[in-house]
């Protein structure tokens, strides 16, 4: 069944919170890799980019297998 357009992302919404993921991740030290806020922030930045990757594939209506998937 095709999703409605009421049921669709907003892209401004997804772009934004990537950028915004992203910029808080870029933010904290070299120190701080691994450390548990840096695990935070690398969940949000790492969901922040599936949304924004199966949006592109919903947009284009491509389903590209599994594996192709996998990140990080």
């Amino acid at each position: 069944m095709p999703q409605r357009l009421i049921d669709s992302p907003n892209a401004l919404e997804l772009i934004k919170e990537l950028d915004d993921a992203t910029e808080q991740m870029m933010a904290l030290g070299v120190d701080q890799v691994g450390s548990p806020q840096w695990q935070v922030v690398f969940d949000r930045q790492q969901r922040a980019f599936r949304n924004w990757r199966d949006y592109l594939y919903l947009k284009a209506d491509e389903k590209p297998p599994a594996h192709l998937l996998n990140i990080a």
